[in-house]
């Protein structure tokens, strides 16, 4: 399937896309497409390695209007956005990277894969990239990296309690290993904010037992 045939006309929301020399045509209306039936971008729906570049449902976010269907996207396994894909009159057209003048364009499902958070973030409306992150968390499999992002936004907007939940989701699915780490530490932080010094304790322990057998030291007042 081409491109131009099927984003914005088909019910698909993740796309593959096939062959290895997308990076270097420019006529991007003729990729090859492979349509992923899932509700969020993850590994069970993919024939090959889970890497290479991937087109997802995304939205545009301006103030004071609802969102914009439009398309990112992805290469795996960096999580890195490129693009984006707006329709108009003219058929569709491919922007670089995911501000426009009127808005901030960011994914309407979930990847079930690590990446940079802000991924998701419009300052537009912060809550449109929450609210598909919880949609993602209902939807997903792979819940460890989606639940760790939609932490990090509730954090950002000082929405503790519920930072406190997304970081336990992540951490009911894994509790071992760099991400862990990092989402107890971030925990402790959420606890601390919120009086709960005891386990805010408890959670820095645990994020310097999981360091400790990752870097073969404590760590250092400033990694705690």
């Amino acid at each position: 399937m081409k491109l131009a045939s099927v984003l914005f006309s088909r019910p698909w929301r993740a796309y593959q896309v096939l062959g290895d020399d997308w990076d270097r045509s420019d006529d991007f209306t003729e990729w090859d497409l492979h349509p992923l039936a899932a509700p969020t971008l993850a590994a069970e729906d993919v024939d090959d390695a889970f890497q290479g570049l991937f087109i997802i449902a995304a939205q545009l976010v301006t103030s004071g209007a609802k969102p914009e269907p439009c398309y990112l996207d992805v290469v795996l396994p960096e999580r890195i956005v490129e693009h984006h894909f707006i329709q108009t009159a003219g058929g569709i057209v491919r922007g670089k990277g995911r501000r426009l003048l009127n808005g901030t364009v960011i994914p309407a499902i979930g990847i079930e894969a690590p990446g940079i958070y802000k991924l998701y973030y419009a300052k537009e409306d912060p809550s449109v990239g929450i609210e598909t992150l919880r949609t993602a968390l209902r939807e997903g499999r792979r819940k460890q990296d989606m639940a760790f992002d939609l932490g990090l936004l509730l954090r950002d907007e000082k929405r503790y309690e519920e930072a406190v939940e997304a970081f336990s989701v992540s951490l009911a699915e894994n509790d071992t290993g760099e991400l862990a780490a990092a989402v107890y530490k971030e925990r402790a932080k959420m606890y601390a904010a919120l009086g709960q010094v005891d386990r805010s304790e408890q959670d820095r322990q645990k994020f310097a037992t999981i360091f400790e057998k990752m870097y073969g030291h404590a760590p250092g007042l400033d990694e705690l």
